[in-house]
């Protein structure tokens, strides 16, 4: 009966395990760097930026990296833990495939695209050998997932993929190993701006580019100073926002206050280091500039 108990148990905690919340890559701005090494050290950012409309369905723009033409879309059907690419073909015109499934459990195989990458486009059948569970800095566990080829598969690439991120090698080339040697591998994703994974075993660190260059466009709604601070700083904001909240640099809420349109914020409490002071205002708009605190 002991031993019937445990197997039962073991069962539950195994639903448990893969029934955790849906991490999507989509529900936000996302921004990918990818470092390849090869006589030194070479970091590509590519994000997205923006919606684009096709036959009434909403894609999020790539931007950045090769994706500079724009013409490179992703969309995600969140209920169905799948994520889709379009791009142009040059003989076929605009085209749609499935790029990560991350329904699949342990002992499923797929047969994964790699579309306009470096790899092949077909890579073939690829088996989920393990899923784990591992925390990013947003404090969640997200499924990390380790592919092998299939019976009949000729390729040598072992891809890795992360819910909520996608693939370690290149966001399009879902079937390629991560490799610093070769075509690259990611050393840091953000969501909106804040860290949630890095890999930092070649660079020293990474700072979030789309959130710096929207901070720039906006820099007439709002003051921070002095960006290099001790104890306080001073916010001259517009009527449109309502909020101010403080985040370290893994995207962890620190402070969060009422704004008004002349503040000033005790920072001394914190200790030195980089922060994000975000404004949050109507309709979700929110703006952020980083400070160092000294």
């Amino acid at each position: 009966m002991f031993r019937y108990l445990l197997v039962i148990s073991f069962l539950f905690a195994g639903v448990s395990f893969f029934a955790q919340t849906y991490h999507p890559i989509l529900d936000h701005e996302s921004e990918w760097h990818v470092t390849s090494c090869f006589g030194g050290c070479l970091t590509d950012v590519y994000y997205t930026d923006g919606d684009t409309l096709e036959n009434g369905i909403t894609y999020k723009i790539l931007d950045g990296y090769h994706y500079i033409s724009r013409t490179f879309w992703l969309r995600e059907n969140s209920s169905e833990q799948k994520v889709y690419m379009s791009y142009v073909d040059a003989i076929r015109g605009r085209e749609e495939v499935l790029l990560y499934d991350f329904s699949l459990i342990a002992g499923d195989t797929m047969d994964i695209r790699n579309p306009n990458s470096p790899f092949p486009f077909d890579g073939g059948v690829f088996n989920v050998d393990s899923i784990i569970s591992l925390p990013l800095f947003d404090g969640q566990n997200h499924r990390v997932y380790y592919f092998s080829p299939g019976v009949g598969n000729s390729s040598t690439e072992h891809p890795v993929w992360i819910e909520g991120v996608g693939s370690l090698s290149i966001v399009n080339a879902a079937g390629g190993t991560p490799n610093i040697n070769t075509v690259g591998k990611v050393s840091c994703y953000f969501d909106d701006g804040f860290l949630n994974y890095s890999q930092l075993d070649s660079i020293s660190g990474c700072s979030p580019i789309y959130v710096t260059e929207l901070n720039e466009n906006n820099v007439s709604d709002f003051t921070i100073y002095p960006t290099i601070c001790n104890d306080f700083l001073n916010i001259i904001a517009s009527v449109e926002f309502e909020q101010i909240r403080v985040f370290n640099s893994f995207g962890q809420l620190l402070i969060q206050e009422k704004l008004e349109i002349e503040s000033q914020l005790d920072l001394r409490n914190l200790s030195g280091g980089i922060y994000w002071i975000e404004l949050k205002g109507k309709n979700n708009k929110a703006v952020r500039q980083r400070i160092i605190k000294e």
